[in-house]
C-alpha cells in the first residue's frame, strides 16, 4: 500500500507553484486592501460605556427593565457660573431664556428643566397659589430680587437642582429623547455638537459656562479618540521608519516592511467596518499596535533576504526568484511561530465580557494574521518581481558576522549568567518589592480620569459635583412584596428618612429626588392654616379641599419639571377663613428656643433656625412639610384613611408624577433618583453599601428596594475588567505553554518559556500599585500584551540556547555564541517595539498613556528577564528538552550532536 505524501506548513511555501504567479498575488492582495479600504469610510465611533457590557448582562437588563416601567430621558447638564453677582439678574436671565429657546430648537431635545420655565407652589393670602418662580415680567428691582430667592429658600428641592446653595450658579437640565444605549449613536453626537456650539457661544459677562452629561462625554472620548489616530498612527510610522532605516538603509527594506503593516492596518479596520463594530477608546491603539508589532515578520523575511540573496550580485532573475523562495522557506518557521504566539496573547482577548476588549481581541488577532500572511506573500511577491539588485557596500561586506557592540552584549550578559546566585537573589528581591505592589493596586474604571484635570469637561463634572448633585444617578426602584399599593404613608415615610440621611450624611450624595417632596409640598399647602399639633375637629383635614381641586400640570422635580402653564396664578383650591393663632411671648420665646436646640442638635447652619421656628408655629404650613403618618394628627382613624389623602395628592399632581410612578393612578412601582459626587468607583460602592444597610434596617420588612441605572452598568464594567484580566492572562500563558510543549516536544520547555512572562507580569502589576496606575479598561491588557509580544523573546533565546548547545556539544564557550547570536537582536528588538509604544504616552487619553508606559516597560522587563533569568534556570536545571534534536536541526547539526544515541522522541 503506497504511502500517503504529508505536507508540511514549510513546504507548501517552499513550492515554486505558490509563488508561480506572483502577478495575479499581488493583484489579490492588492484587490483585498481596496475592498477594506472603502469599507473604513463606515467607520463609525461610540465611546458609551453602556455598550461596553453585554446586553445579557443583568446590570444592563435592570436598567432596561427601570427604563421600560418609567420611561428613559439622558439628560445633559449645562451649568452657569457667576463670580460677583447672584444668577437672579434680569438681564442674566433673559440671556438664559434665549440659550433655552435655542437648545429646544435642537433635534433630539425632548425638554430642558431650569429655573425660568420652573413652577413653584406658594401659600398666598387666599390660598395655595402655583405661579413661575421667574414671572415673566420681572423687571429685577430689589423688591422682586427678594421675593424670588424667598421662593428659592422656601423649598429645598430646588438646593443643588435648580440652583446652588449661594445662588451665584444656576443648572439647565437638557434632556434628549434618546435611550442610554442610543447615547453614543451619530444622531446624538450630532445633537451633542450643536449644543456644544451653543455653549462655545456663550459670552454674557461675569459669568462661566460649563457643560457635561453622558452624551457630552462620549462626544469628547470620540473626538479625542479621532485626534489620537490622526496624531498616534503617523508619529508611529514615523518611528518604525527610523527603525527600518538604521536596520537597513535601503528602500526596499524600508518600504516593504512599511507596507505591509500598513496594509493590514488596512484590512483590520476595514474588516471592523464590515461588521458595524464602531471604534471605541481600545481602537485607537490598534493600529498603533499592528505597526509597532507586524512590522517584525516583514524585518526578518528582508533581513534574511539581505542576508542570503543580495550577497550574490551576479544570478539570474530565475535564480533570484529560487533564492527568494528558498530563503522565505528557512523563515517561515519562526516567523510563523512568532506571529502566532502574539496571536495567541491577542486572542486571549476574546473570552472576555468586555465588549471592547473582545472586538479588539477579534480583530487585532485578525490584523497579526493578516500582517503574516501578507509578509509570506506580498514582500516575497514584489521582490520576485523587481529581480536581482546589485548589494550595497553594508550588505556586500558584511563577512565580520559580529560587531563590537554584538560582543559586549554578549559577555556582558555571560558574565551575569555566571553568577546565578546573585541573579535568583536580585529576582527574589524583585518579586518581593512587586507582591507588596500589588498590594496597592486599585481596580477602578474611572471616566473622569480619561483625561487630564484642565480638560473642559472634565472641570465641567468637577463644577456640577461641587455645586449641583452631580452626573451620576442611581436608581432605586421600591414596591411590596405582594403587590399592593406603594403609596403607603410607612413607605413614603421611609424614602424621606432615606433622602435625608443621605443628603446630610453622606457626603458622596448630592441630591435625592422622588415623589416624596411633591407630597410633603401639597400637604404643607393644604395644611397650612391648620394648627402646628395637629388639624382641628372641624377640619379633615385636605381632602374635602383636594376633591375639589383640578389635576395640575404647573409645577414638578429633578427629572421632569413641567414649563409653566398658561394660567400659571390659577388658585389650585383652599379656604383660608380660619383666624389665626395668636402667641404670648412666652410662648414665642419657648419656641425659640427649641428651635435652636433641634439647630444644635442637628449642626444646622443659621437658616435653619428661621425654618425650625416656622415649623413651631406652622408659618405657611411647615409644621405639615411631612408624609403624613400619624392618624391623630390629620384627624384620621387608621394608615389606610392617611394612604387615601396620599392618593388625592395624587390626583393633582397630575402628568409631575411620571417618570417616578408606574402609573398615575394606582401606582405598585415608584422610583428615587438618587444623585451621587463620586468619581470613582469604590466611593460609589460605599455609597451603596450605606443605602442598603438604611433599607435593610428602617424599610417596611415587606417592601423590595432594587438599585439600577447607569451607576450599576459602571459597576459591572469595573468587575468585568477584573476578571477579563484573569481570563486573559490564563488563556495566553496556556497558549504560550502549550506552543512551547509541543514545539519542542517537552512540558518542561512551556514551564521555562513562561517564567520571564509572568515575572514581567508581576514586575508590572507592582509598578501599577507603586505608582497609582489603576487596573482599568485599557491597563487591563497589558500582561497580554505582554505575553503575546514578549514571548517572542523567551522563544528567540530558547532557539538560540537549544542550538548552540547542541553544536557545541553542551561546552565550550556556548553560552557566548547564544548571546552572541540573540542578546542583541532580543535588546533591540524590544527597544523598538517599546518605542513604537511609548508614542501612546503622547495619546489624550490617560488610560492609554499609561498603557503605552506599561508596555514599553514590559517589553525592557521581559527582554531582559529572557536574558537574565532563563538561561541561569537552564544551566541550573539543565532539562533534557534543550539535548533533543527537532527536526529543523537534523541537518545543520545531527553530525556534531553529541548524544546521538538520544532518539527525538525521549521524553523529560
Amino acid at each position: 500500500m503506497k504511502k500517503e505524501k504529508k505536507f508540511t506548513f514549510k513546504q507548501i511555501f517552499s513550492t515554486k507553484n505558490f509563488y508561480k504567479h506572483p502577478v495575479s498575488m499581488l493583484i489579490t492582495i492588492l484587490a483585498i486592501t481596496l475592498f477594506f479600504a472603502l469599507q473604513i469610510i463606515r467607520l463609525n465611533f461610540d465611546n458609551n460605556n453602556f455598550r461596553f457590557i453585554p446586553k445579557n448582562d443583568p446590570s444592563r437588563i435592570s436598567a432596561k427593565k427601570i427604563a421600560d416601567i418609567f420611561g428613559e430621558d439622558v439628560p445633559i447638564l449645562i451649568g452657569i457660573e457667576r463670580r460677583f453677582s447672584t444668577i437672579i439678574d434680569k438681564e442674566f436671565l433673559d440671556e438664559v431664556r434665549q440659550l433655552d429657546e435655542k437648545l429646544k430648537e435642537i433635534e433630539l431635545v425632548k425638554n430642558t428643566v431650569l429655573i425660568t420655565n420652573t413652577t413653584h407652589i406658594d401659600i398666598g393670602e387666599e390660598g395655595i397659589v402655583s405661579e413661575p418662580i421667574i414671572p415673566p415680567d420681572f423687571s429685577g428691582t430689589e423688591e422682586k430680587i427678594k421675593a424670588i430667592k424667598h421662593k428659592l429658600r422656601s423649598w429645598d428641592m430646588y438646593e443643588r437642582s435648580l440652583v446652588s446653595e449661594d445662588l451665584h450658579a444656576t443648572q439647565i437640565l437638557v434632556f434628549l429623547n434618546i435611550t442610554n444605549e442610543e447615547s453614543g449613536s451619530p444622531e446624538t453626537i450630532a445633537a451633542c455638537r450643536k449644543i456644544m456650539k451653543l455653549t462655545d457661544s456663550w459670552n454674557f459677562p461675569d459669568s462661566k459656562i460649563y457643560l457635561t452629561g453622558t452624551p457630552i462625554f462620549n462626544e469628547i472620548v470620540n473626538e479625542a479618540t479621532a485626534h489620537d489616530l490622526s496624531f498616534l498612527v503617523p508619529l508611529v510610522i514615523i518611528v518604525v521608519l527610523g527603525v527600518l532605516f538604521l536596520s537597513f538603509r535601503r528602500f526596499t527594506g524600508v518600504f516593504l516592511p512599511l507596507l505591509t503593516v500598513i496594509t493590514s492596518v488596512i484590512w483590520a479596520l476595514g474588516a471592523m467596518a464590515l461588521f458595524n463594530v464602531p471604534l471605541s477608546i481600545l481602537s485607537t491603539i490598534l493600529p498603533i499596535i499592528l505597526i509597532a508589532v507586524g512590522s517584525a515578520y516583514g524585518i526578518h523575511v528582508i533581513n534574511h533576504y539581505y542576508d542570503e540573496v543580495v550577497q550574490d550580485d551576479s544570478i539570474s532573475k530565475e535564480e533570484h526568484k529560487e533564492q527568494v523562495i528558498k530563503t522565505l522557506s528557512e523563515v517561515i518557521r519562526p516567523v510563523f511561530l512568532a506571529a502566532l504566539t502574539t496571536f495567541a496573547g491577542f486572542v486571549s482577548f476574546c473570552f472576555t465580557s468586555v465588549v471592547p476588549i473582545f472586538e479588539f481581541g477579534i480583530f487585532s488577532s485578525f490584523g497579526v494574521a493578516a500582517a503574516f500572511l501578507i509578509s509570506i506573500t506580498l514582500i516575497p511577491g514584489i521582490l520576485i518581481l523587481r529581480g536581482p539588485k546589485k548589494p550595497s557596500m553594508r550588505w556586500a561586506d558584511k563577512k565580520d558576522n559580529t560587531s563590537r557592540l554584538d560582543r559586549g552584549i554578549a559577555s556582558t550578559f555571560v558574565l551575569i549568567a555566571e553568577h546565578s546566585r546573585s541573579v535568583i537573589l536580585f529576582v527574589g528581591l524583585i518579586i518581593i518589592f512587586s507582591i507588596f505592589g500589588v498590594k496597592k493596586l486599585v481596580i477602578d474604571n474611572v471616566l473622569m480620569e480619561y483625561f487630564d484635570k484642565d480638560v473642559a469637561v472634565i472641570q465641567s463634572d468637577s463644577f456640577m459635583r461641587k455645586h449641583f448633585g452631580g452626573s451620576k444617578v442611581l436608581e432605586m426602584v421600591i414596591k411590596t412584596q405582594d403587590g399592593s399599593d406603594v403609596l403607603r404613608p410607612d413607605i413614603l415615610k421611609a424614602i424621606d428618612n432615606l433622602s435625608s440621611f443621605l443628603e446630610e450624611e453622606v457626603e458622596d450624595v448630592g441630591k435625592v429626588t422622588s415623589i416624596v417632596p411633591l407630597i410633603k409640598r401639597l400637604n404643607q399647602a393644604y395644611n397650612a392654616d391648620e394648627a402646628p399639633e395637629g388639624v382641628s375637629k372641624e377640619s379633615q383635614g385636605a381632602d374635602d379641599n383636594i376633591n375639589e381641586a383640578e389635576p395640575s400640570d404647573d409645577f414638578g422635580d429633578f427629572g421632569n419639571f413641567e414649563e409653566e402653564s398658561d394660567d400659571a396664578d390659577t388658585q389650585l383650591a383652599k379656604n383660608t377663613s380660619k383666624p389665626k393663632k395668636q402667641y404670648t411671648q412666652e410662648e414665642i420665646m419657648a419656641m425659640l428656643n427649641e428651635a435652636a436646640e433641634e439647630r444644635t442638635k442637628k449642626n444646622l447652619p443659621a437658616e435653619k433656625l428661621v425654618y425650625e421656628f416656622g415649623k413651631k408655629v406652622n408659618y405657611k404650613g411647615l409644621a405639615y412639610y411631612e408624609i403624613p403618618t400619624d392618624p391623630k394628627k390629620y384627624g384620621r382613624n387608621s394608615q389606610e384613611e392617611l394612604s387615601a389623602i396620599m392618593q388625592n395628592y395624587l390626583i393633582l399632581l397630575g402628568k409631575n408624577t411620571e417618570g417616578f410612578l408606574d402609573n398615575n393612578t394606582n401606582p405598585k412601582t415608584l422610583k428615587v433618583n438618587i444623585q451621587l459626587r463620586t468619581v470613582g468607583q469604590q466611593d460609589t460602592d460605599k455609597v451603596l453599601e450605606e443605602i442598603n444597610e438604611f433599607v435593610r434596617l428602617k424599610f417596611p420588612k415587606d417592601v423590595i428596594a432594587e438599585t439600577g441605572g447607569f451607576v450599576l452598568v459602571e459597576k459591572t464594567l469595573n468587575k468585568l475588567v477584573v476578571e477579563s484580566q484573569l481570563i486573559s492572562v490564563g488563556v495566553s500563558l496556556l497558549i504560550v505553554f502549550l506552543i512551547l510543549s509541543v514545539y519542542y516536544k517537552s512540558a518542561f520547555a512551556g514551564f521555562f518559556g513562561i517564567i520571564p512572562l509572568a515575572l514581567s507580569i508581576l514586575i508590572n502589576f507592582g509598578i501599577m500599585g507603586r505608582l497609582g496606575i489603576k487596573l482599568n479598561i485599557g491597563t487591563a491588557m497589558v500582561a497580554s500584551f505582554a505575553i503575546g509580544i514578549g514571548v517572542d523573546y523567551t522563544i528567540h533565546l530558547l532557539a538560540a540556547y537549544h542550538k548552540c548547545f547542541l553544536k557545541t556539544k553542551g561546552g565550550g564557550q556556548f553560552l557566548y555564541l547564544t548571546f552572541l547570536g540573540s542578546g542583541k537582536a532580543i535588546l533591540f528588538n524590544a527597544v523598538s517595539v517599546g518605542a513604537g509604544f511609548a508614542v501612546l504616552m503622547l495619546s489624550k487619553f490617560n488610560m492609554l498613556s499609561e498603557l503605552g508606559f506599561l508596555i514599553a516597560l514590559i517589553m525592557i522587563t521581559s527582554s531582559l528577564g529572557s536574558l537574565t533569568i532563563l538561561p541561569v534556570l537552564l544551566n541550573l536545571m539543565k532539562p533534557k528538552f534543550i539535548r533533543k534534536l527537532l527536526p529543523v536541526d537534523i541537518k545543520e547539526i545531527k553530525n556534531e550532536h553529541p548524544f546521538n544515541e538520544v532518539k527525538d522522541t525521549e521524553e523529560v
